[in-house]
Parts: structure tokens; sequence; C-alpha cells
């Protein structure tokens, strides 16, 4: 640091504090300051969040576009024609560093651009075709920042509206299922983390970070640290008519090397592998632990899941694989995704998974889990899953006379899915050519005569 000293003796050749020519020391006060000028007018003034980089990665599926954020910020979405693209708009959003052109040339996105606008930074996904699309934010966690991100969808989908437009945003109710509680602490970490508080907090995470998104309504079986029956929590999911049903626990195991992540969807014809088998029983016997008999409610043991309804099977096994792809694609857990005839998944026509966050038997899983920090991750990574789910399967609008109004991502496979019918069956069923294209908003007949 340089210090200028004052000279008590006036006017000299040199100043008595550095030794220095009285000249070398005015020369060396004249160019800090420069400096200070030419840094300060250097130094941007960031009215609005930062735009900075752009990241893509291509899945079997969909591309996703994640575009980082200095701040939160307010963004609108349209989509344009001719050619076909996606239009996001930064409210206000700056440049950070934002390279003006992305290539990415997938066969589903050409190219992302970045145009600096007087009213902010928009970012253009340029399609190969037109597509089904989601646009969402996520909030900081761990090292990376504030961002948007934009799934654009593999499958040819419905021509969304091509200006900004107010749309009634359909709600979407998640049940959420903390495993275990109060007499029944679960699997016990080490000794001293208890299953029953680990997949509590997980599931208040999870709550809050959907409920902060929009378009859905949360649930939680239980909120405490209490006891639930298994029937009482199938009641409840029952009741609140909810969309998905995820069950979250703690896992264990003989060896204490077995570590990371299982998902479990329901097998009506029995479990993956025989470790599966064996969890399944010992999480089917909460109720004993709980104090209540499973045989007090015939109907828990005695449902078995109808496949033949809204193919929740199915569906159940997709979102199980998106929670994995999530998980596992972010570095925060290794997982595989397994059948079994857990009693809550079997009693429940929904798509239903079972979480098991992680092995308590294992000293690494159990250092993981005790972070409130890798917890808050855990349940991101679940929510984007959640999310990346209801960008697939959007829910339908069936009026009383058996005709389906489509809605934007939707396609002639996903609507024939739906309603059990072949894609031949449901063109023949609307006098559509094979080459022919559905509309947002578009009625069509789902009833066989």
């Amino acid at each position: 640091m340089l210090v200028v000293h004052a000279c008590p003796a006036g006017p000299v050749s040199r100043c008595y504090g550095c030794d220095r020519p009285v000249s070398a020391v005015r020369r060396i006060v004249q160019a800090m300051l420069l400096a200070a000028v030419v840094l300060t007018a250097a130094a941007p003034c960031l009215a609005g969040p930062g735009v900075g980089a752009i990241r893509f990665w291509t899945a079997p599926d969909h591309t996703r576009i994640v575009v980082d954020l200095s701040d939160a910020a307010e963004y609108s979405t349209r989509v344009m024609t001719n050619p076909d693209r996606v239009v996001v708009h930064v409210a206000d959003g700056v440049d950070a560093g934002v390279p003006k052109n992305t290539d990415i040339g997938d066969g589903l996105v050409d190219r992302v651009r970045a145009n600096r606008l007087e009213s902010g930074i928009q970012i253009v996904a340029d399609l190969v075709a037109a597509r089904g699309y989601n646009v969402f934010t996520l909030k900081p966690y761990s090292n990376k920042p504030h961002r948007i991100v934009i799934d654009v969808f593999r499958e040819v989908a419905a021509s969304a509206p091509t200006a900004p437009a107010e749309t009634n945003m359909q709600t979407r109710m998640v049940v959420i299922d903390p495993g275990h509680g109060g007499e029944d602490p679960g699997t016990l970490g080490n000794g001293e983390l208890r299953e029953k508080d680990v997949v509590l907090d997980i599931a208040r995470k999870l709550a809050a970070e959907l409920e902060a998104r929009a378009g859905y309504e949360v649930h939680l079986t239980r909120t405490g640290d209490y006891f639930v029956r298994l029937s009482k929590r199938r009641d409840i999911a029952r009741e609140k008519n909810g969309d998905i049903f995820i069950s979250i626990h703690g896992n264990s195991a003989p060896s204490k090397k077995a570590s990371g992540t299982e998902i479990f969807f329901v097998s009506p014809r029995g479990a993956t592998d025989q470790a599966a088998r064996e969890l399944a029983d010992r999480e089917n016997a909460a109720d004993l632990v709980g104090g209540v008999s499973p045989d007090a409610d015939n109907d828990v043991l005695s449902i078995l899941v109808d496949l033949k309804m809204c193919d929740s099977v199915q569906k159940s096994n997709d979102l199980a694989s998106l929670m994995a792809r999530e998980l596992t694609g972010a570095g925060v857990s290794e997982c595989v995704v397994k059948q079994a005839g857990f009693l809550i998944l079997k009693s429940l026509a929904m798509p239903s998974v079972l979480v098991e966050v992680g092995f308590l038997s294992n000293s690494k899983d159990v250092t993981k889990l005790k972070k409130g920090s890798y917890r808050e991750e855990y349940a991101q990574c679940l929510a984007d899953a959640v999310d990346a789910f209801f960008g697939r399967y959007t829910a339908p609008v069936v009026t009383g006379d058996g005709r389906h109004q489509v809605a934007a991502g939707e396609t002639l496979w996903s609507i024939a899915r739906r309603y059990e019918l072949s894609v031949d069956e449901l063109r023949e069923l609307n006098g559509l050519e094979y080459n022919a294209k559905i509309q947002v908003g578009q009625s069509l007949n789902v009833k066989r005569s």
C-alpha cells in the first residue's frame, strides 16, 4: 500500500517520509487516481439479473438447455414459427458473459442464441421442427446459481400458441409420504441418525421446493414425528386426489458396502431380486412396529394395481427413471430403479414411487445424509424430476361425451396410450390422415363406439 507522507519542511526536493523525490511521489499518486477512474468506469452496473453461461445435455427423449443467472429473474416464454423456435425473455437481464451463439445440432435443437435488447436478454432456442417444451426456473444450490431451464421434447407435439397468452395452469396434487414416524424410527444410521427424521426433512424440503414453483399443490401424509398406519397413508393419497405419490424412506443392508439410492415402483408379480423382496417385507411390516396388524385392513393386502387403470405402472416406471436420471446426472447419488411389492404402492392407482434415499448401514451415505445442504440438493433433484414428469404427461381434459381436449405437449401417441387406443384407432375415430397434425385445444373423440 502506498502511503503519501506530509512533508513538514514545505516544498523540498525529497520527501522525508519515504525518501523519494517529491516529483516521483506526485507521479505515483496521479497514476493511482487515474487507475481508479479507469476501473470505476470499466466496472459494469448490473441493473438486473446477469445472464451468463449456457449449457446443454442431449437425452434420448429430450434436450435440456440451462441458462445461468446472477439472481432470480422474471421471464416470459413464447413459441414462434417460420422458423420454429422457443423464445425466453429475461426481463431487465444484462449481459454477464452470455455467449451469442451456442451450437447444439442434435437433430432436435439447432442452436441457442442470445439477443441483447433494451428490455433485457432474449434466449432463443432454434428448433429443427415444432416440438413440445417446458420452461422453468431453478433456485441456487451447492455451487449452482439461479437458472432458467428449457426442456425440448423429442416427440412431435401439439402446436402451442404462437403468442403470449394468459392461461390457467392446471394445479398438480403431489402427495409426499415420509416413512415411519413416532414409535417407529425406521433404520438407525450408525446408531445415531434416525430414518424417520431424515425422510421427514427431505419430504419437507421437497414440498417447499415444489410449492415455490407454479402449478403445484403438495400434501404430506405426516408433518411431524408421529406414526401413520399404511392404510391411512393410502387413504390420504386417495382423498387428496393425488396426481402422483412419492414415499420417502432410508435403506439398510447386511453389507456395509451397499450405498446409493434405490427407487422402486410397484410389481404385482414380485420383487426384482431377493434384496428388494426382503426390503418390501420390512417396510410392509411397518404397521406391526406401530402397533397395528396389517390384517386389520384386508383392503391393503388384497388390492393389486389394475394395469389398465391410467397406465400407472408404466408412468410410475417413468417417474422413477426420471428421478434416477436427475440424481445421477447432478452427481448427488448413484441410483438404480427396481420393482417390489410394497403395499403402499400396490394399493394406489396413481403413479407412485418409493425412494430409498441412501443406506443408513453405510457410513459414507450417513455422513452425506447428516448434512442439511445435501438433503436440500436431494430434494431439488426430486423436484426437477417431478417437473420433467409432468412435462411429459399433461393431465387429460375430457368432456362428458368422451372427447379429449388436446393440451400443449401432447401427441397422438400419448393420447392414444392414455385411452388404451392404438394410434391408428385414434386416427380412424377422428378421420385424421397419417401425417395430420393436432393443435392445442382441438377436440378428439377418444371413445370407441
